[in-house]
């Protein structure tokens, strides 16, 4: 192959190469770096919200209520038969359903203040706490816009709810809600904003009902529809609330302060303008100059790409992030700050009394360098003190700081002593990460050693290193008696004593990490006590101080523990509990019935310690000053003594101070002849949330009756208190007496007929019984019985039931729970002290019917006229008189009377007729308005039953019709005609006359011009030039009341004429260069003239400026122009103006005011008298000519010489034309019965 083939080749495969390379890469200097932006943010994304909540936004919503008659409360027999949902109409959550003719009202719906928050629009059940009410059912729906824009991370649906739901978003169903056992959480009762839990917070992960899909959103109208169902006074909640939130969370850009241990999101945008596409285009990141990640993309003509890098910065200060593609460079700086604060206590230490508040005061100071928003809590405090911040956020900028105030409120039943409580501060970039040392068993199972005791046999030493607990069981936690909150105990203590029950727990863990970490706390969950330790060293005794009492909620306690007493190697956590089985002791709660413990424990590497910033952790000491409170508490208080055998009497003494006190027992007796006091505690000592007892034996003497009394008053005195603290009770013993043997008489009385499921039963004894001193006189108590005949009309009886137990001295009860259309039997049955039962067998006292059904009263006609047939259509009339008819039904046939009531503009009631017994009445409407109207009927139990008329509007005034649109005159070729207010106009009909200008249109009869709907508005009407018209509306109600208006017009299209006989000359003499511009003409010949213009101009091409007007009337009219500059030519036009506005063709005219030569003047030379100085004038169109000389003589006086006429005009003052004068000195023109000029003032001679 030769050398040169060879290079020929070579040639044409580098120039492939390179054609390849560069179709590759096309456009490179075309692709610019349109921004460079960054976030701590972007997966949660910034929140949008779509529909507010009420609370907030006082947001609209469509909304009808729906009652649900027959629910779980109501019997089969309801008229209704309206099963749950069934009311609701078909279809009522989708984006078709019509809801055009609903209420409107703004959230929330509720029936009173909830937490602060009142509804809005109010929703309340009928029937209040009865549980035979309507649970009623709310749908609300409200339409919102939405612009597809965002990249959409997540959709949430907050919702308030009492006390179920079923929501969708555009016809989808986002959570049904309906039933309790629909999902975790359905029912609510205590709704607040917001529970972030179950069902209250729902947000989208995927899964069915989880939450709004944020593809169901649609670009343009978008509907939220909700039901909510009030299921009234389940659980004793008798209250009804909605309130919602739709929110989404976009995608987000957002340059926030940077705190060290931020995860950054970069964001570069690359944009290719270079009118084709780009590949393989090589783009990098560089931090503080070094690379730091690079990137191969490919960009569309036209089109943004966006490259997303993670970036965690390692260093405080500005850091410089720099993206590049090719040549092309873009720097951002970003801040990397850090937060810290100081604090500085006024006092760390206070005393206080229990029941009181205490206030301590610090500063802060924002030591970082990013804003920062600071809030605070508080930890070790027990349970039962409440706290609070002022402010409870401080918001400061870099070196601010601010004064807080903290306030404490010592419960009423703290102990004695001192507190250490610590207040928290939180920065808002404050972060961590937990490891977990003990995981809670809840969530892993984890193991203890554990054995349970008996308060006696707790051993207080259980946590210590060497204690031998080889014979305890192995056990995961939690350890409880039963599930809690839906979490099962993995191994089960049960309390089975009467006293304080214990479980101790050991658990050994191993621990081979840094101890180099920022937190050691741990979590607990009792119920009720608990007592912990780690290594030996006590976490927090909950068994000796009140304030500790635990419900077993996850997590009840979460307590920082000191660092150094977690080590490497081998640890011990070891915790108690103990279960408060009695009214009283420690915590004051009583026992729940339950027990539980679970525990966990972590470690805690705060964000700050990436800075070397230790969090403030400050001892607060609380002293609690001693109390001294107790109570006494006698259970038995008489007792009868049998013979002379001692009795113990036992009385309590229960310590309600907060330390343990000593008491001193004194005893009275009054009758020490018939009874002996044998021994009593004459000292009692009793710790603090525990109790004491007094224990006094008495005897009864051999000589004592029945009718001895003893009476031991017994004092009980606080030694330690120092306010003299004093109580006293007493007891009474007395000699035991054999019963009777007579039963008590009795007799139950129950009333003939109710109207109430609930009615009165009383009862009274029998006066021979009652009077009866030695074998009666004893009912100790009364047994009220009952039976019913299930509806059959007294054929069939139930069995005797017993109500109630019943003292004597009560005399009345409350029978609950009757059923409608039943009778009921009752009877009582009386037993005395010696255990003798009235015998009533086959025996009836009284018989109740009970009648709940309301009258049935519906109406069957409203008219205007009943004898005439004249129902009222479309519930509207045009007559004031109104005339009803009604019916009524009910189960016993029996009606005692009717009310009427009616009500105006959705006034109040108003009570029209009452306590009548016709089924017809007529009403008068004295004003018009919307009305309303309500019979109500009453039957012979007291039932109250109703119907309400639909609304029915009175109007006897006719529309108030105005005609728009009409201008008196026009000329225009179409009239638009409108008509004002149209609102209360169903039709109307279009009549007009038509005339000359000019001519009477008196006897002219009204035209039918057609018939139209309000719709057909504005109506364009054809008119004719000339012509003079008249428009009548008569327009009509919807119950056919009248009104009109009438409107007039003149149509004129037509120009006026020209003037006449135009004159323009110039004045006598020239001063400074001006003169005067003498103008005459005569009218125009038009009849509807408004005026005269007159325009100058220097162009014969042009008007030029209007420079007067003259009012129309004269028939000859003049015009001096005064001032006008010499060595012009100037043009004037003239026009006659009508009422239209219209101008005439204009009649022009011009005078040349120009030097044309200077001519010298000779002596005795009869030519050159004419002057110095040629000025032409003429009229434009015209054959009179006008030519004027000026003499420059001293005088400068003008000769005016008129062409074409004899010579001897010139020395006459007036010349004769045409039948008028003209002046020879100013060229007007006038009436010749004139005596001078009207324009110049020359007089005739």
């Amino acid at each position: 192959m030769s050398m040169k083939l060879q290079h020929n080749l070579t040639f044409l495969l580098i120039f492939s190469l390179t054609v390849v390379l560069a179709g590759n890469v096309q456009g490179d200097e075309n692709v610019e770096i349109s921004s460079l932006k960054y976030t701590n943010d972007l997966e949660d994304g910034q929140e949008i919200i779509l529909v507010g909540n009420g609370k907030d936004y006082a947001t609209e919503y469509f909304y009808k209520i729906y009652d649900d008659d027959n629910d779980q409360y109501r019997n089969d027999n309801d008229d209704d038969d309206c099963d749950v949902q069934n009311c609701l109409p078909n279809n009522w959550y989708t984006t078709e359903f019509d809801d055009s003719d609903w209420n409107t009202g703004a959230a929330p719906f509720g029936d009173e203040e909830m937490d602060g928050v009142v509804p809005r629009t109010i929703w309340e059940s009928d029937g209040g706490y009865d549980p035979g009410v309507l649970n009623d059912n709310l749908v609300i729906r409200h339409y919102f816009n939405y612009s597809n824009e965002d990249v959409i991370l997540s959709a949430t649906l907050k919702i308030v709810h009492n006390n179920y739901y079923v929501a969708y978003l555009n016809g989808q169903l986002i959570r049904n809600c309906y039933y309790y056992n629909y999902h975790d959480d359905c029912y609510e009762r205590n709704p607040e904003y917001w529970k972030t839990n179950g069902d209250n917070f729902l947000t989208y992960d995927g899964s069915s009902e989880s939450g709004p899909n944020p593809d169901w959103l649609v670009e343009g109208e978008n509907l939220l529809a909700i039901l909510v169902y009030d299921h009234c006074c389940y659980q004793g909640d008798p209250h009804q609330w909605i309130d919602a939130e739709l929110v989404i969370n976009v995608q987000s850009w957002k340059d926030t302060p940077i705190v060290l241990g931020d995860s950054l999101a970069l964001g570069v945008d690359f944009f290719n303008n270079n009118g084709e596409n780009s590949t393989n285009i090589n783009v990098s990141i560089e931090i503080d100059g070094e690379l730091f990640a690079n990137e191969t993309i490919d960009i569309h003509n036209n089109q943004t790409h966006e490259w997303i890098v993670k970036w965690t910065p390692t260093r405080l200060g500005e850091i410089n992030v720099t993206a590049k593609v090719f040549n092309k460079t873009l720097t951002k700086t970003i801040h990397i700050g850090y937060y810290a604060y100081s604090l500085n206590f006024i006092t760390k230490e206070k005393s206080a009394e229990v029941d009181n508040t205490i206030q301590y005061q610090f500063n802060i100071t924002n030591e970082g360098d990013v804003d920062d928003n600071f809030t605070f809590y508080l930890t070790n405090v027990p349970n039962d003190w409440d706290y609070s911040f002022s402010p409870n956020v401080a918001r400061l900028h870099p070196n601010e700081s601010v004064d807080i105030k903290l306030n404490i409120t010592i419960s009423d039943d703290a102990q004695a002593g001192n507190y250490s409580i610590f207040p928290l501060v939180f920065s808002q970039y404050y972060s961590q990460t937990v490891s977990k040392l003990i995981h809670s068993g809840a969530s892993e199972s984890t193991e203890y050693s554990y054995r349970i005791w008996n308060n006696s046999e707790f051993p207080e030493e259980f946590y210590e290193l060497n204690y031998n607990y080889s014979e305890w069981s192995v056990g995961a936690a939690p350890f409880g008696n039963d599930e809690l909150r839906g979490i099962d105990p993995n191994s089960i203590w049960t309390t089975d004593d009467e006293n304080y029950t214990h479980i101790s727990t050991r658990h050994l863990f191993n621990y081979n990490e840094s101890l180099d970490f920022s937190e050691l706390r741990v979590k607990i969950a009792h119920d009720n006590y608990y007592r912990a330790y780690l290594n030996g060293h006590l976490i927090r005794d909950c068994f000796s101080g009140w304030g500790c009492y635990g419900n077993g909620e996850y997590w009840e306690e979460t307590i920082n523990i000191n660092n150094s007493w977690l080590k490497e190697g081998e640890n011990l956590f070891a915790i108690a509990a103990r279960d408060n089985t009695q009214g009283w002791g420690g915590g004051g709660g009583g026992s729940d019935g339950r027990q539980w413990l679970d525990s966990e424990l972590e470690i805690a590497n705060l964000r700050s310690k990436l800075w070397n910033f230790e969090e403030i952790y400050t001892e607060l000491i609380v002293s609690v000053n001693e109390t001294y409170e107790y109570e006494i508490l006698t259970p038995i208080i008489t007792k009868e003594l049998e013979d002379t055998e001692p009795y113990e009497f036992t009385v309590w003494i229960l310590n309600r101070g907060n330390v343990e006190d000593i008491y001193n027992v004194t005893i009275s007796l009054n009758d020490t002849e018939n009874f002996n006091i044998i021994s009593f505690n004459q000292q009692v000592k009793v710790p603090y949330g525990t109790d004491g007892n007094v224990e006094l034996i008495i005897s009864l003497n051999e000589n004592a009756d029945e009718f001895d009394l003893a009476e031991v008053n017994i004092t009980i005195t606080s030694l330690n208190s120092t306010d003299n603290n004093i109580k006293q009770t007493t007891i009474f013993a007395k000699k035991y007496v054999p019963p009777d043997l007579v039963a008590p008489a009795t007799y139950a009385i129950s009333p003939q007929l109710v109207n109430s499921s609930s009615f009165e039963i009383h009862w009274f004894v029998q006066e021979w019984y009652k009077n009866n001193l030695e074998s009666g006189n004893d009912t100790k108590y009364i047994i009220i019985q009952y039976s019913h005949d299930d509806g059959t009309n007294g054929e069939l009886w139930s069995d005797w039931e017993i109500w109630g137990n019943f003292s004597n001295d009560e005399e009345k009860t409350i029978f609950t729970g009757a059923i409608n259309n039943y009778q009921y039997r009752f009877r009582s049955i009386g037993g005395d002290d010696d255990g003798k039962i009235e015998d009533k067998e086959d025996k009836v006292d009284n018989v109740t019917f009970v009648d709940l059904e309301s009258p049935t009263i519906f109406i069957t006609d409203i008219a205007s006229s009943l004898s005439e047939g004249m129902s009222i259509e479309n519930n509207a009339t045009n007559i004031r008189t109104i005339e009803f008819s009604w019916d009524a039904e009910d189960n016993n046939e029996i009606i005692t009377g009717f009310d009427f009531y009616y009500k105006i503009n959705n006034g109040s009631w108003i009570v029209k007729e009452e306590d009548f017994t016709q089924k017809t009445l007529a009403f008068y409407a004295e004003n018009d308005g919307l009305y309303e109207f309500k019979i109500v009927g009453e039957d012979l139990a007291g039932n109250i039953g109703s119907d309400t008329s639909n609304s029915i509007v009175v109007d006897t005034i006719g529309p108030n019709v105005t005609v728009t649109g009409i201008p008196s005159l026009t000329d225009v070729e179409n009239i638009v005609l409108n008509i004002d207010n149209v609102n209360d106009i169903t039709n109307f009909t279009l009549f007009y006359k038509l005339n000359k200008e000019g001519e009477s249109n008196a006897n002219l009869d009204w035209q039918e011009y057609g018939e139209y709907l309000p719709q057909s508005l504005p109506l364009e009407i054809p008119v004719l030039n000339q012509y003079e018209y008249r428009f009548k509306i008569l327009a009509y109600d919807a119950v056919g009341n009248k009104g009109e208006d009438i409107a007039y017009t003149l149509i004129d299209r037509d120009k006026p004429t020209k003037i006449r006989n135009l004159q323009i000359a110039q004045g006598k003499t020239v001063v400074n260069s001006t003169t005067d511009i003498l103008i005459s003409f005569m009218s125009s010949q038009s009849q509807d003239l408004a005026e005269y213009r007159i325009y100058r101009s220097e162009s014969v091409n042009k008007t030029g400026e209007l420079i007067t007007s003259i009012a129309y009337g004269e028939q000859y009219l003049s015009y001096k122009d005064s001032n006008v500059l010499m060595d012009r030519i100037y043009f004037y036009s003239i026009v006659a103006v009508d009422r239209m506005d219209f101008e005439s063709e204009p009649e022009q005219a011009f005078i040349d005011l120009t030097v044309e030569e200077e001519i010298i003047i000779k002596e005795g030379d009869e030519g050159s008298n004419l002057g110095t100085i040629l000025i032409g004038v003429g009229i434009i169109g015209g054959t009179a000519a006008v030519i004027a000389y000026v003499s420059r003589k001293s005088t400068e006086e003008i000769a005016q010489v008129i062409a074409d006429l004899p010579q001897e005009v010139s020395k006459e003052k007036f010349s004769e034309m045409d039948g008028e004068l003209l002046c020879n000195a100013c060229g007007a023109m006038f009436d010749t019965t004139e005596t001078s000029c009207p324009s110049c003032g020359t007089l005739k001679e």
